[in-house]
């Protein structure tokens, strides 16, 4: 752009040769020296704008032209979300096998993928086991049936030994958020030891160390594990098979140098322990004061946390305070898992990127209160208190600590012991 000061000198010079033009043409008429005058001549202004175009009146003012804007093509994740949902409804439905918890607890769910995403879900419950040996027969028979699996760990690794897991689960996310590694703790996905990457595990909370009755026991006066096995509670222990899958507080006992096998051999052979299948034995047992201490709980925490709600004597313990420490698990409700050859491949890439949105986190975990998720952006306002682990804590988390061992030691010198002694 031009700067002004030549414009204005440019009005001063036409001003000026105007006025020598009067003058000379005065000379002349004088008769004064004929010799013309040289005029200057005018420099060259810019040419006019174009005229604006009057509006008559009453006459409504134009309305310029819209730009158009540029349409932004939507990101390669969810044009491929479009169109696994598309492919999904119309496969209409999803297969999922559960483990009894997890049967129980996740039904609303569920009903809540159904109505959202319109696709039916077909649930199998019955434990783990019965729903490996179902898995396995069917495989065995070529027959291929589910979609899904969600149960406890050690039921999945059954499963993974006969080959029916997919072993590229993270190929399967598709979500932004799901995929993104900051949405997860220490920013990553997790996955059980042993099941890497055909696994997620999606939430892991503190365990509950063992249930006792309130009447009967002081828990100030109990700072270590070992406090538990000192001889004050012999006669008075009732535990769910020690020896049985899904059981890993031994995992955590094995692994821990300051309790290890002797602190496992103290607590199966040496508190004059009843051992019952069925935790809901011991669970009355308990709350009738007949028992003290309850360890294992399996998964019949849960219960001890609604006869508490009742007013009756029972409560869990976490270990909070006990100088070994505690120990965060993936138990039956935070595992999933794909199955190979599925029957419906699109609905079950659908409900597992659906699950582990944060929507569904913040929801599943709050049907009981006992999940926290494994992601950092799901709220834990609707968790009980001691499901949640605190910041700034340490947790062992031996299901899911590339140190610690895959075979179970603790479970196997569980059942070494058990034999030793004849316990089955």
């Amino acid at each position: 752009m031009m700067s002004n000061t030549p414009v204005k000198s440019m009005v001063r010079w036409s001003v000026v040769a105007g006025t020598l033009g009067v003058l000379a043409l005065l000379v002349a008429a004088c008769g004064s020296d004929p010799t013309a005058t040289p005029v200057a001549t005018a420099t060259p202004t810019s040419p006019p704008a174009e005229p604006t175009a009057t509006l008559a009146p009453g006459e409504p003012t134009p309305t310029p032209a819209p730009t158009a804007t540029p349409t932004l093509a939507p990101p390669a994740w969810q044009i491929e979300w479009d169109e696994t949902l598309a492919a999904a409804k119309e496969e209409g439905k999803v297969v999922i096998a559960l483990g009894g918890n997890a049967s129980r607890t996740y039904a609303p769910r569920f009903e809540a993928f159904e109505a959202e995403m319109g696709i039916e879900v077909i649930a199998g419950t019955g434990g783990g086991s019965v729903q490996f040996a179902k898995i396995s027969a069917e495989r065995a028979a070529g027959v291929f049936t589910t979609d899904v699996w969600m149960t406890g760990v050690t039921s999945t690794k059954n499963v993974a030994g006969v080959g029916a897991l997919k072993d590229n689960i993270s190929d399967h996310l598709i979500l932004a958020d799901v995929v993104d590694p900051n949405t997860w703790v220490d920013g990553h996905l997790w996955f059980p030891n042993g099941l890497e990457d055909t696994t997620i595990a999606f939430c892991a909370s503190p365990n509950v160390a063992f249930s006792y009755n309130t009447d009967l026991v002081d828990v100030s006066q109990l700072t270590s594990w070992w406090d538990l096995v000192d001889g004050r509670f012999k006669g008075q222990w009732v535990g769910k098979l020690p020896w049985e899958p899904g059981q890993t507080d031994s995992e955590h006992f094995i692994n821990k140098p300051e309790l290890g096998e002797a602190f496992i051999r103290a607590f199966i052979l040496d508190q004059d322990a009843e051992w019952v299948a069925d935790a809901q034995q011991a669970v009355d047992l308990l709350a009738k004061g007949v028992k003290s201490i309850f360890m294992p709980t399996g998964n019949a925490s849960s219960d001890i946390e609604a006869l508490e709600s009742f007013g009756l004597p029972v409560k869990n313990h976490f270990a909070q305070g006990f100088k070994e420490g505690g120990v965060i698990g993936i138990g039956g409700l935070c595992s999933l898992s794909l199955l190979n050859d599925p029957p419906h491949p699109n609905a079950q890439k659908v409900f597992l990127n659906w699950w582990l949105t944060k929507e569904n986190q913040y929801a599943a975990g709050g049907i009981n209160g006992l999940s926290h998720s494994l992601r950092v952006d799901v709220p834990t306002d609707n968790l009980l208190e001691n499901y949640i682990r605190k910041e700034g804590v340490e947790y062992f988390f031996p299901e899911a600590d590339p140190s610690v061992p895959t075979n179970n030691p603790g479970l196997a010198f569980n059942r070494q012991l058990a034999d030793e002694a004849g316990l089955r």
